[in-house]
C-alpha cells in the first residue's frame, strides 16, 4: 500500500513538473522562419510588392509560434 503510494505520488509529480522545449526543437523552428522569411523577401522584391511582403513575414511568425508552441506540449 506504501509503495502504490509513494509510486503514484512520483508520478504525480513527474507529470506536474512544466514542459521544456528541447533546444534542438525551438532551433528547427528558428531556421524554418529564418528560411522562410528569405524566400518572402526573394518572392517579393519589388517596392510594389511591400503589402504582400509584410504578409509573407507575419505568416511566418505566425507560423514560427505555432511551431515553438508545440515544442512545449
Amino acid at each position: 500500500m506504501v509503495k502504490k503510494l509513494i509510486l503514484a505520488l512520483v508520478l504525480a509529480a513527474a507529470f506536474a513538473q512544466p514542459r521544456t522545449a528541447s533546444p534542438g526543437c525551438v532551433s528547427d523552428c528558428r531556421d524554418d522562419f529564418d528560411s522562410e522569411v528569405d524566400n518572402c523577401k526573394l518572392l517579393y522584391d519589388d517596392p510594389e510588392d511591400s503589402d504582400d511582403l509584410e504578409s509573407c513575414i507575419d505568416n511566418a511568425r505566425s507560423e514560427y509560434e505555432d511551431c515553438v508552441h508545440e515544442c512545449h506540449s
